[in-house]
């Protein structure tokens, strides 16, 4: 384990970053080791998104403007049952709930709850979702079905205004975590790195709040640019200012820390899962080659979770 340390140790000095981000990510590197030691474990084949609403959304926000709703099976209208009961019939273990947002910022998943409750009866899936901003009874709702809670977590107020477009605060997320904690249900919490136009802004206060609620994982998802939004000219978040967030977490948190199946393609994808493997990042969705790589330079051990979204332990 020196060994692979003292590998770690060199591949960070010959980064192209300064010394203080050079620190942190050697810091980090050796507490993950503490953590996990040589395993890392790559999740291939995230669960498929499911969305309740169609491509219908009550917000604009300004990174997706209901894109990606376009890229998720259909299961509004009375189709979810169908649809994921034929995803458990090709061997899936488990969905993802998502959907447009309604206007005080929660997915609304809860609306089929006697769908869902039954979808779990009868083909036994794991269901995770987006659950958005969600009250005390909405949460209630969600904990008769749901296994992982999917929150994303911003800690700005003026990012949750400007880009989401939604009249709420930080406090409602902090709000929507203890809410859900109470409830029984298990906390997958997301951080959005740069989702204010590309900058860093609330991340680390989102940190903390997290740090409150006992998350089983922490998973750090990266803005993507999108063709067709209002901020598809920016230029995605810089990738120091990623691993600054992964380092943060890996000091503050003993739990996974996964790198999200959402983070850009290409060439930064490629340099991205470099830096955030070196970095402290013990698991990783959809890994570029560079991230196999780096992984057998260090010498550690990849272990390859089938059909599993990484906000799950593996010893489930």
């Amino acid at each position: 384990m020196d060994h692979d340390l003292h590998r770690a140790k060199s591949m960070i000095d010959a980064l192209e970053t300064d010394s203080d981000t050079k620190a942190s990510m050697f810091k980090s590197f050796e507490r993950r080791v503490e953590l996990s030691g040589s395993d890392i474990f790559f999740f291939k084949e995230p669960f498929t998104p499911i969305s309740l609403t169609g491509t219908r959304c009550s917000l604009e926000c300004r990174h997706c403007n209901s894109h990606y709703l376009r890229h998720m099976l259909d299961g509004s209208d009375g189709k979810l049952f169908f649809e994921a009961s034929k995803l458990a019939d090709r061997g899936a273990q488990g969905i993802l709930l998502s959907g447009g947002s309604a206007a005080d910022g929660s997915v609304p998943t809860y609306e089929q709850a006697d769908v869902i409750r039954k979808l779990k009866r009868d083909t036994g899936l794991r269901i995770s979702a987006h659950t958005g901003i969600v009250n005390s009874s909405q949460a209630r709702a969600l904990s008769e079905y749901l296994d992982m809670a999917l929150v994303d977590v911003l800690g700005d107020d003026e990012t949750i205004h400007d880009i989401l477009g939604i009249d709420a605060c930080v406090q409602d997320y902090e709000n929507s975590l203890n809410y859900l904690s109470s409830a029984g249900i298990a906390l997958a919490p997301h951080i959005i790195v740069g989702l204010h136009n590309g900058k860093l802004k609330g991340e680390f206060r989102a940190l903390e709040l997290v740090k409150k609620f006992n998350p089983k994982v922490v998973v750090i998802v990266v803005f993507i640019p999108t063709k067709g939004t209002a901020l598809e000219g920016v230029a995605p978040p810089d990738i120091e200012d990623v691993v600054k967030v992964i380092t943060k977490a890996r000091e503050m948190f003993d739990v996974p820390l996964s790198l999200s199946c959402v983070r850009p393609g290409g060439r930064y994808r490629s340099m991205l899962d470099m830096y955030a493997i070196l970095g402290g990042i013990d698991r990783i969705a959809v890994p570029s080659r560079k991230a196999y790589t780096i992984c057998g330079e260090l010498g550690l051990d990849i272990v390859e979770i089938p059909k599993m979204c990484c906000s799950y332990n593996v010893s489930l």
